[in-house]
């Protein structure tokens, strides 16, 4: 009987732990998208001071969440949108606007990847 209420709270524990990822993860793509597109909005107006500044926040938001997310996700697609997002910043400096929206394209793409790879579907079970 020990042996039962063991494995209960080891399926109590496990769920709890997944449902605190996709929760967290979902969370940390729709902020990190949402950033990722006033920063190209505001690259597309014209103001690249607001957009250099949107776009550091982003990598450093991301360098924040690293350490959660990580638990969860393969460590490779994590740093395939660091590498992203680092670069975000110095484009606009250098008032690379079509090169800055692409690549705020391709992290906002990137992260909703790994949004919904993180999705308890049948898909990505099986």
């Amino acid at each position: 009987m020990k042996r039962l209420w063991a494995c209960a709270v080891i399926l109590v524990l496990l769920i709890t732990v997944c449902t605190y990822g996709t929760v967290k993860t979902k969370k940390v793509s729709e902020q990190m998208t949402q950033t990722l597109e006033s920063a190209r909005q505001a690259a597309l107006e014209g103001d690249l001071k607001e957009a250099q500044k949107l776009s550091q926040k982003a990598a450093d938001d991301w360098h924040g969440y690293h350490e959660v997310l990580c638990t969860f996700m393969p460590h490779a697609q994590l740093e395939a949108v660091d590498q992203t997002l680092s670069g975000l910043p110095m484009l606009c400096y250098f008032e690379g606007t079509d090169q800055f929206g692409a690549d705020c394209d391709r992290g906002i793409t990137q992260i909703m990847y790994l949004n919904e790879s993180q999705l308890p579907t049948l898909e990505n079970i099986f």
